[in-house]
């Protein structure tokens, strides 16, 4: 013990005095163990860490200390405090930018997309942390991509909260500046979070806190809740839902895996959220299929706050309800070009934004950025700049679809027959007219087939119909031999192109497919002339790069003229379909472009196209 006091910098009467007390602390808690064992079948050893630290209650907020105080309504000295972080402008920014929506009456959703690195996982952590120490009635879901990695958020969560003593992080962290020794730990200050009681729930993947004096637990609604977006269907409703590392390269192209959770977003995650609550998704974008750009797409309808609802005889003076976005935008971009001073503003110990032009100077400093900017320019734009591609990547402006004014200042005029359905001709056509349709087809992905008339005297293409469906060659084109009748697609649009009265002339597939499913049967050349139809063998190879006859050469003079007509937008998920392929189309993209091809294929051999002359259809009795 003297050589202990002497190593401590201590006297050695203070260690005596130590030492006694440490053990009669000690007696006193097995004193109280063996009490509580008495009258719980000897359960002793099971009791709360919290009783055995004898940490405080819950302290209500007329009775914290002024750190304490100071805690609920600064969120950059609560962290720093009590977690330990480094000061973050843009974490700072964001946290009370969540909390204020999350305290609004209404029902909100956000879309938070941040660069990989800037600490995203660690902000959505703080966050839920901070909304629970202001108000432990709250109820906050934990979301990610799979049940393990939820659980293991809330794991932390749960840690953080029932922590008995300030967290020393690891001395390294310190000395890069990455983290901070904190000064206290919640429960000292604000009461105990781990309920006293025994058989509380405290679970890694659920868990209620301790609540006020009176207070009662509810079960059935946890504090914290972790649920997987590919788990099963789990009933807990939440007032913060905070969804973190949901999108995925592999979900964030056309495939299996993104239908999937489009569907179980939409059906799932976003039903958890409970009226004046909030549903965040945190997350760098991947591309233009991303969830964020599908959570950004959507949109709500609203009437107008004077409108009183009251009965009106002219059905003009109804104001239209005011299109709003369903989620709102929240962007941290990893550079911001505007603030670039010069090198100085570039290093590592440089003020972060909003001051300097970087987000995270230390963790995404500029000499990894710019390696990425100059070998990877449109992963640049979309992972770290936050943007769905690279500026000039776009095949099409999506306002060259939909009609206004341009970033350029130029007014569009659109391509959207607002009148028009899908699958109806247009009103007022004149002849000539060349009716053709196209088909992408795939072996194993989905098949892309379009009708479009062609009017050479105003130069408008119309879009009547489009499928994007799997399908086999019978489903394409097929033929019943017990009962000799044609079936599929095919045979389908032609007949009812032939009642429209604008029989298409021309088929336009692919070569690889029509050479193997098509061109090799004889039943399709029976069907080519009972129709008078031909089949128009396409060669992809390397044209569509052509420079002259390629997609980017071909296709954007038409959409941004308006010489491209489609159906209306309203409940039809074709034309937004289309829209959406035409917008995020580029070079190397290898999935999600089948309308886009099959749209290329036929404007490329449309100018070559013409009315086929037909023999008359004879009248023949209806029995036959």
């Amino acid at each position: 013990m003297k050589e202990a006091a002497r190593l401590s910098g201590i006297s050695y009467t203070t260690a005596r005095n130590w030492v006694a007390t440490a053990k009669k602390t000690k007696l006193e808690l097995d004193e109280a163990k063996l009490q509580s064992g008495r009258g719980t079948g000897g359960n002793s050893l099971s009791r709360d860490l919290n009783s055995m630290r004898e940490l405080p209650p819950v302290i209500p907020h007329g009775r914290l200390s002024k750190r304490a105080e100071r805690g609920l309504v600064d969120f950059d000295y609560f962290r720093r405090v009590y977690l330990g972080r480094v000061p973050s402008p843009w974490q700072v920014d964001a946290a009370y930018k969540i909390v204020e929506r999350l305290e609004d009456r209404d029902k909100k959703f956000l879309v938070l997309n941040c660069p990989p690195g800037a600490g995203k996982s660690t902000l959505f952590h703080d966050v839920a942390v901070w909304a629970i120490v202001r108000n432990r009635a709250v109820r906050v879901m934990i979301g990610s991509i799979s049940q393990t990695l939820a659980k293991m958020y809330s794991r932390r969560i749960r840690d953080t909260l029932e922590r008995t003593a300030p967290l020393r992080p690891d001395p390294e962290l310190v000395k890069r500046g990455l983290a901070l020794d904190a000064e206290s730990c919640l429960a000292l200050d604000y009461g105990r979070f781990k309920p006293n009681s025994a058989g509380a729930l405290w679970r890694a993947e659920e868990f209620i806190v301790e609540q006020y004096a009176g207070g009662a637990l509810d079960n059935k609604e946890p504090t914290v809740s972790a649920y997987g977006i590919e788990s099963e269907f789990i009933g807990h409703r939440a007032d913060l839902c905070l969804f973190d590392d949901v999108a995925s390269p592999e979900n964030a192209k056309e495939s299996v895996a993104r239908d999937k959770l489009i569907e179980r977003w939409d059906s799932m995650a976003e039903a958890r959220v409970d009226p004046g609550g909030l549903l965040a998704v945190i997350g760098q974008r991947l591309g233009s299929l991303d969830l964020y750009a599908h959570c950004l797409s959507k949109v709500t309808y609203e009437e107008e706050e004077d409108y009183d609802g009251e009965a009106v005889t002219d059905l003009s003076e109804i104001p239209e309800p005011v299109k709003t976005q369903k989620y709102e935008h929240l962007v941290y971009k990893a550079y911001y070009e505007e603030l670039d001073t010069g090198p100085k503003s570039r290093r590592n110990d440089a003020p972060p934004w909003p001051e300097g032009p970087l987000l995270e100077p230390y963790r995404l400093s500029w000499r990894d950025l710019s390696y990425i900017k100059h070998s990877s320019p449109q992963k640049f734009a979309t992972v770290y700049q936050q943007q769905d591609m690279a500026e000039g990547n776009y095949l099409i402006e999506r306002v060259w679809a939909t009609g206004g004014i341009g970033p350029d200042g130029v007014m569009y005029p659109g391509c959207i027959d607002k009148d028009r359905r899908p699958g109806y001709i247009p009103a007022g056509l004149k002849p000539p007219i060349i009716s053709i349709a196209t088909v992408d087809p795939s072996p194993t992905q989905f098949w892309a087939l379009q009708w479009w008339l062609y009017q050479p005297e105003t130069n408008l293409r119309y879009l009547v119909d489009l499928e994007r469906i799997k399908l086999t060659a019978e489903d394409l084109l097929g033929y019943d031999t017990q009962f000799g009748a044609y079936g599929g697609i095919m045979d389908i649009w032609q007949e009812r192109s032939f009642e429209y009265g604008y029989p298409i002339s021309h088929w336009v597939v692919e070569i690889n497919a029509a050479q193997r499913f098509l061109l090799a049967h004889d039943f399709v050349r029976k069907w080519q002339a009972l129709h008078g139809v031909l089949i128009v063998p396409h060669t992809t190879s390397r044209n569509k790069l052509d420079e002259n006859l390629g997609v980017e050469a071909l296709l954007p003079p038409l959409w941004r003229s308006g010489s491209i007509r489609l159906p209306s937008m309203v409940d039809n998920w074709k034309t937004l379909a289309f829209i959406d392929e035409m917008t995020s189309w580029t070079r190397d993209k290898k999935n999600g472009t089948d309308l886009v091809m099959a749209h290329w294929f036929g404007e490329l051999h449309m100018p070559q196209l013409g009315p086929v002359k037909r023999p008359p259809r004879l009248w023949r009795p209806s029995w036959i």
